[in-house]
């Protein structure tokens, strides 16, 4: 090899040494648990209060949730709990749909009580709580009237203002910080934090998050994750059609078959990050 080529091939080794050694490595960052991001939320405003854990609002019904929210507790019910009480949980859910028929099942169907209450009754899943339940007593005035008065105007003729479930709010729970006053306004903003993680977790549209599809009981969710929207409309359409002693049979007969599917071969409705 000549002088000169033996120049430029050190020149060239040389270039390539050089990029390997001055270009920096560039790491992916991990994604954020989704837990955490949901803590970011709920502590971006000082949300403590000095509930007792009387937990007589848990008693009465389980509050619409986002489907984030959703997502991480049913990671930590499926991650940890036993065949037995997630079969428990997707009757509980079967029956609480059928419920929604108010008219054919009379006042009691409203009582829907939170079927993550342990059996001392208390939360099983305080620190994974939703909003919802982080808030119940603590809504300006004007915003919980009219959540209220929604209610009343759905059961109207059916129901008294006093026979609605929660019609007020609990007078036990009161802020421990109340330096940032919870407004119309920072209540909102803490709802659309939460609707950003849905569209990441959930892929919903725009469409979907204007119809607030991303927004459900935690019952209704189990039955969408397990049966799919389909299935959901079409069981709706019979309940529409059937009067109280058919749905009262069907409720069980279903209930007994899922049993049954599920007592061997349990889905998995975790959603991966």
């Amino acid at each position: 090899m000549s002088k000169k080529e033996k120049n430029k091939w050190s020149s060239k080794n040389n270039k390539k040494n050089v990029r390997k050694k001055d270009i920096p490595f560039k790491s992916k960052s991990k994604p954020v648990p989704l837990k955490d991001r949901l803590k970011k939320v709920y502590t971006s405003v000082n949300l403590e209060t000095t509930c007792s854990g009387r937990c007589e609002c848990c008693r009465v019904a389980m509050p619409q949730l986002n489907y984030c929210e959703f997502c991480q507790i049913v990671n930590e019910i499926w991650d940890t709990t036993s065949r037995s009480e997630k079969l428990r949980l997707i009757c509980t859910s079967i029956e609480y749909f059928f419920r929604n028929e108010f008219e054919k099942w009379g006042i009691d169907t409203l009582v829907k009580p939170c079927m993550l209450l342990g059996e001392d009754g208390k939360c099983t899943y305080y620190e994974s709580r939703p909003l919802s339940c982080r808030i119940y007593g603590l809504w300006p005035d004007d915003m919980y009237k009219e959540r209220v008065d929604k209610f009343e105007k759905a059961y109207e003729g059916l129901l008294t203002r006093d026979e609605i479930p929660l019609n007020t709010q609990c007078p036990f729970v009161k802020r421990v910080d109340d330096s940032v006053e919870l407004t119309r306004e920072v209540i909102e903003g803490l709802y659309a934090q939460l609707d950003n993680i849905d569209k990441k977790v959930g892929n919903f549209s725009d469409a979907q998050m204007e119809q607030k599809d991303n927004y459900r009981t935690f019952h209704d969710w189990i039955l969408l994750k397990i049966f799919g929207e389909e299935w959901l409309s079409e069981l709706t359409s019979f309940m529409l059609a059937a009067n109280k002693d058919i749905i009262i049979e069907q409720l069980e007969a279903l209930k007994v078959a899922v049993s049954e599917k599920f007592s061997k071969d349990m889905p998995d409705i975790r959603t991966k990050e």
